[in-house]
């Protein structure tokens, strides 16, 4: 049999452990099951990872990581012309449309995933030995998404009127919901009419900047108006 490099084993055992949580709960979520699901014999997993807990913690960073590429996917590139000051908002609330509606994508293709995730989220709240393993990885995601949002404020001309963190964390907020409630009724429609207002709602927060402030702000991540904290200065000093 051929042997496996170990970055293609560890990707087929992460996914054989998302597919098992998934279908039979962490409960049962055994390293023979794994490797059985998997089609590897026992050794091959330890060879590549120490414990069961060290499987289930990169389960969790791969489906995060996953869920970022989706977001990032939907930005601007670097070198993309900004659009006309008219269609600033719109153009924004368009990236945030964009981006729940490949989120949702990657939910309806592999809803395995994400309720593998829910069971580890809980898993990792009551076992001592991960503990802070979920807050941990929420803070990762913030820390991830306010780039990404001045990225596209930035592309855009626009800036946001609250505290760039405040806006990640309300969008990772609103990505929960929309993903436990599809979970619970699957009504494709009705999520993503919800996941448009959501589009709407967060696209509100950010307004256009002024020629003057658009022209000098250039495209370095320290700029006041993408300050994680900072709102829109510009706004409150004329």
């Amino acid at each position: 049999m051929t042997r496996l490099p170990v970055p293609e084993r560890r990707r087929a055992l992460i996914a054989a452990a998302i597919r098992v949580v998934a279908r039979d709960g962490v409960a049962a979520t055994s390293t023979r099951a794994i490797a059985a699901e998997a089609g590897m014999p026992l050794g091959a997993l330890h060879y590549v990872f120490v414990s069961r807990d060290d499987l289930l913690a990169a389960v969790i960073d791969t489906v995060t990581a996953g869920q970022r590429v989706a977001a990032e996917s939907v930005l601007p590139h670097p070198d993309t012309q900004p659009p006309a000051s008219g269609a600033l908002l719109h153009t924004f609330g368009a990236l945030l449309h964009t981006g729940l509606g490949r989120f949702l994508d990657l939910l309806e293709a592999e809803p395995e995933r994400e309720v593998a995730v829910l069971e580890l989220n809980l898993y990792t709240l009551r076992t001592p030995a991960m503990a802070g393993t979920m807050r941990a990885e929420y803070e990762e995601t913030y820390q991830a998404l306010v780039p990404v949002l001045a990225r596209a404020a930035r592309a855009c001309r626009c800036a946001s009127t609250v505290p760039l963190r405040d806006v990640a964390r309300l969008l990772v907020t609103a990505v929960d919901g929309l993903t436990t409630t599809w979970l619970a009724d699957r009504d494709c429609a009705a999520t993503r009419r919800v996941a448009a207002l959501v589009a709407d709602g967060i696209a509100a927060l950010f307004a256009p900047l002024a020629p003057d402030a658009a022209a000098g702000q250039g495209d370095e991540p320290g700029a006041p108006h993408d300050h994680p904290e900072g709102g829109l200065h510009h706004a409150d000093h004329p």
